[in-house]
């Protein structure tokens, strides 16, 4: 099974600035602010993101990993929320990515930001979910 798509949108991602992965080990959420550019490297059915060696790093199951999700939501503050979502087979999310400080401190959306959510939408062909099956 190649993995290269789901590389592909983790690697874009990761690209840009103001990203927190959610991971969701079954049991518990773990939040983890990211930085730009770091490593993803995949071997047989395993992504791993980040560095083995420094103080964290992300172990995805890519064969529990079936489709990802563009959202916007609406929050309960008025603004709007921003991620891309990894589903498992039973529809759970097992990793989310938010696109976090969209707003400035007046509350007002910062375009350039919302433009980096749109683009990427746009790359993955307007699809507001991309399947990952073989």
């Amino acid at each position: 099974m190649s993995h290269d798509l789901i590389k592909e949108l983790v690697s874009d991602i990761l690209d840009l600035d103001d990203i927190m992965l959610s991971v969701n080990s079954g049991s518990g959420i773990c939040e983890v602010r990211t930085r730009r550019h770091l490593p993803i490297r995949i071997k047989d059915k395993w992504m791993t993101i980040g560095n083995e060696d420094k103080s964290w790093h992300i172990h995805l199951n890519l064969d529990n990993v079936k489709t990802a999700k563009f959202v916007k939501e609406v929050r309960e503050s008025g603004m709007t929320g921003y991620s891309v979502r990894f589903f498992d087979s039973n529809a759970n999310i097992a990793m989310r990515a938010n696109f976090v400080k969209m707003y400035d401190d007046n509350g007002n959306l910062l375009s350039a930001k919302s433009s980096r959510y749109d683009e990427l939408f746009t790359k993955y062909g307007k699809k507001e979910v991309i399947s990952f099956n073989s």
